[in-house]
């Protein structure tokens, strides 16, 4: 009696070596390679997500730095998520989020000095001067309360147009994703004892 493989629907580029359980070191680096792309992208989504929502979120508002006046505190990139502080008094410290009438932009400065008219002295930790203009309480959109790290980039690369880093972010966007799916595929998983399709063994008569 013969034994006749059936090896419709399988991979033309078989994953286990020959004679043996385990997954070729090539296409286990394809699953490792789509474990860390898929990691990768949960992350930036993630953020994303963390930096985003709080601009549908009543009393809140998200803003991007775009300028490294508050290194070290916050960098290039970062968003901060701001709380309306309910015209609350703002204590001296106090990093907040205004907006600048002149520029009509969000500005993120640190809190140096309260007026008498109730207006506050603002500066960037890393400026040598204090913010020329006082800021009254009726443009502060909120206190600082956290930092999102990185997501604010593409933001700042598309103001100051550099659209390398545009393209690059894209493609290693569309790379990440491509190499997501290996990450799904049983067939490149290592770890399994079925990673590969089972061939169908078909007998016949001798």
């Amino acid at each position: 009696m013969t034994v006749i493989t059936d090896r419709r629907g399988m991979s033309p580029d078989p994953i286990r070596d020959p004679g043996t359980d385990r997954v070729r070191t090539g296409d286990a680096a394809r699953f490792y390679a789509g474990l860390v792309a898929l990691s990768v992208l949960l992350v930036f989504g993630t953020l994303s997500v963390l930096a985003v929502l709080p601009m549908i979120m009543p009393g809140h508002t998200s803003a991007s730095i775009t300028s490294g006046s508050m290194m070290p505190t916050l960098r290039v990139g970062d968003v901060v998520v701001a709380v309306d502080h309910d015209g609350a008094p703002i204590e001296q410290d106090t990093i907040v989020v205004y907006e600048d009438p002149r520029k009509h932009d969000l500005v993120t400065h640190r809190v140096v000095g309260v007026n008498p008219d109730g207006s506050y002295t603002t500066k960037g930790d890393m400026n040598g001067n204090v913010d020329a203009n006082p800021v009254s309480d009726a443009n502060i959109r909120g206190k600082a309360q956290w930092i999102v790290p990185f997501v604010g980039l593409p933001r700042v690369w598309v103001a100051q147009g550099q659209w390398v880093w545009i393209v690059l972010m894209i493609a290693a966007t569309a790379l990440s994703i491509w190499l997501s799916r290996f990450a799904f595929d049983a067939r490149y998983d290592p770890w399994r004892s079925d990673a590969s399709t089972a061939a169908t063994a078909v007998e016949v008569p001798a």
